[in-house]
């Protein structure tokens, strides 16, 4: 069922991940999206309900893409390594797609499945890069837990304004909140 321009869920979807970037989440509607991909609303219709649909196709898809920079990250590494490229690239995703990143973080409201499967691939690459560290399996998830919890702090403070300080810069800051975190696992593995 192809309508004018090729349009389909994804190409909206993208779409209006870029008008979330240049508008801010809370201001793109349909109409928006419409009018940049030069169709009528009702267009829209044909691939999805409404706007809360676009909403979680947006999470979903701001999930997938934040999934594979960590996945892209994480590849021919392990252990640390693993850790610091997958901390590296988790704060570069959300500084140069706040708006996406904003999105992801919304994604445990939304009853969607297939926003939550994606979601749940996130933590899934952080499992794997665990496994060689043989953490039981309630160690495992709160190391991921605390591990995600630090990167996203930190993160939605840098975000937000803080960190303004000559003193100590940011770069080095996250590096060595990372390698903190890191070496827990070193101690743990270690005794």
């Amino acid at each position: 069922m192809s309508t004018k321009k090729g349009l389909d869920s994804q190409t909206i979807l993208n779409a209006a991940a870029e008008l979330a970037e240049e508008k801010g989440l809370e201001n793109i509607s349909l109409l928006q999206v419409a009018e940049k991909l030069g169709v009528k609303p009702p267009s829209l219709y044909n691939h999805l309900s409404g706007l809360q649909e676009l909403s979680s196709g947006i999470a979903k898809l701001a999930i997938s893409r934040l999934e594979d920079t960590i996945r892209s990250a994480a590849v021919g590494r392990s252990k640390e390594n693993a850790l610091v490229a997958i901390a590296s690239a988790y704060r570069k995703f959300a500084k140069e797609n706040p708006e996406l990143y904003k999105a992801i973080l919304r994604f445990p409201t939304y009853n969607d499945s297939n926003v939550q499967e994606a979601g749940h691939a996130v933590v899934r690459i952080l499992y794997q890069v665990m496994e060689p560290y043989h953490y039981s399996q309630e160690e495992t998830i709160s190391f991921v837990r605390g591990f995600r919890s630090a990167l996203h702090g930190f993160v939605s403070l840098e975000e937000a304004g803080f960190f303004q300080s000559t003193e100590a810069n940011v770069d080095r800051s996250y590096e060595q909140l990372v390698l903190r975190l890191i070496s827990t696992i070193n101690t743990k593995e270690d005794a």
